[in-house]
């Protein structure tokens, strides 16, 4: 506590200051991909990690769980002991990430998990359903069985598309034509029936309906904005394979997005190299929101990494309103041997502790938050520190958490595992095959 006390004083004071987190341990898990947790009504925390092998075309990958990891925070390195096969079996192609189900919307809580890629044998991509209401996860369902080709899933956002009263999923997905091409990307919804879950795990096929073609493509996430005194429903998304950040919104009444007719778009950047995740969220605390992505600078001789920030400094509905910063830059992805490199990717924002995040800065506002970083194709895990806590500053210290010393790293989840207050952050060492668990809480002398 004396340290954070210090840490705060000078915080204060307007100082930079980097507050690394220190390593719990580590454990071998081959191929570990995409990692999240999610807290369920009970207060269970469910940490899932996907993992999936490039070089077995047409064989299924696993995901695992391990159910409360905060209370073994002292015996990381048994994790690996203690980790449970989703489903018992693996039934995905190439999962991508686990999207926390509600309760609101099936009548229990769970998990959907996302599948496919462009790997050969691995590009027939699902969302499935897990049923984790009795404590051990059930399932799966795949909700968007006997689609007319392999599509790609990554993300899903539930929305009740159609005033029914029925949490429907939002979700985007690309595909590759057999006879080559550019890849086909599509934004849909598939319709929540309303109907009781099949009792046994297989096919659950949802009606699904295209809202925008060649749009949305992997990550996106709904916001809602005002302009002129309306209120709008935005999706803020980053378009992997047209290579933009973009906007798309209707006006927020009911049923608004059942009707392709009354989408609208703005280009936020027509330019920002690919794209893999963006968000839109206050960097500053200034009361206007900014987005955030991650894109890599595909053009020969030019191929380095940067995370964008967008500022908002005028009409949010024109390409004009918005500005570009650069946030991080120069990253460099090591060689990829089965498809193109990437870097940065997945990023997260957050306060190292409770505490930290309630203690007002100089100018009388909450911190500004902090960044983990994943580098992705570079092997590295990042923490991004605010330089100043001037409204106007956009300057960040980059430090690397862990350097998996290998080509890729995956992604990670931020959490506080333990509620105690402080913040872990779990990361995945992709070729390494290795899960690293750090936290913020001091070491107990």
């Amino acid at each position: 506590m004396r340290f954070f006390v210090a840490l705060a004083s000078c915080f204060c004071l307007g100082l930079a200051e980097q507050w690394m987190p220190r390593e719990l341990g580590r454990f071998k898990l081959g191929n570990a991909g995409f990692i999240e947790v999610f807290t369920e009504e009970d207060g269970a925390n469910y940490l899932y990690i996907t993992t999936f092998n490039p070089a077995l075309p047409f064989f299924h990958d696993s995901v695992y769980f391990i159910k409360n990891p905060g209370e073994m925070l002292d015996s990381v390195s048994s994790w690996a002991d203690n980790l449970e096969q989703l489903g018992g079996a693996s039934t995905a192609y190439w999962p991508n990430y686990p999207v926390y189900l509600p309760k609101e919307v099936m009548g229990f809580e769970g998990i959907v998990q996302t599948s496919g890629f462009l790997v050969p044998g691995k590009t027939n991509g699902h969302l499935e359903v897990y049923d984790t209401s009795s404590g051990v996860p059930v399932g799966p369902w795949d909700i968007a069985a006997n689609q007319d080709h392999d599509w790609s899933y990554h993300w899903v956002v539930w929305k009740d598309v159609d005033n029914d009263g029925l949490l429907d999923a939002f979700t985007a997905r690309f595909r590759v034509p057999l006879l080559g091409g550019d890849p086909i990307r599509e934004f849909v919804w598939f319709k929540n029936p309303g109907d009781t879950r099949p009792e046994k795990p297989g096919n659950w096929e949802w009606q699904h309906f295209v809202q925008i073609s060649q749009g949305p493509d992997v990550y996106f996430e709904e916001q809602i904005l005002e302009h002129d005194g309306v209120e709008y429903s935005v999706i803020v998304t980053s378009e992997l394979w047209s290579e933009r950040v973009m906007l798309y919104y209707v006006e927020n009444t009911p049923g608004a997005w059942a009707k392709p007719d009354n989408i609208k778009s703005v280009v936020v950047d027509d330019a920002p190299g690919q794209p893999f995740e963006c968000h839109m969220a206050d960097l500053n605390n200034d009361g206007k929101m900014e987005i955030i992505a991650s894109a890599y600078d595909t053009r020969k001789g030019n191929e380095t990494g940067n995370l964008w920030g967008y500022e908002m400094t005028g009409d949010w509905t024109d390409a004009s309103g918005w500005k570009r910063i650069s946030l991080a830059s120069g990253f460099i992805a090591n060689p990829y041997l089965f498809g193109n490199s990437m870097t940065p990717g997945k990023q997260r924002l957050f306060y190292p502790s409770v505490e930290y995040g309630q203690t007002l800065n100089e100018l009388g506002n909450p911190p500004k938050p902090w960044i983990a970083l994943s580098g992705d194709d570079d092997g590295v895990h990042y923490i991004m520190f605010p330089k100043s806590e001037e409204l106007d500053n956009w300057e960040y210290d980059l430090q690397v958490m862990v350097d998996t010393e290998e080509t890729t790293a995956g992604t990670m989840a931020v959490v506080d595992l333990d509620g105690d207050g402080y913040m872990e952050i779990v990361s995945a060492g992709f070729t390494a095959g290795t899960v690293y668990v750090y936290t913020f809480a001091p070491e107990v002398q």
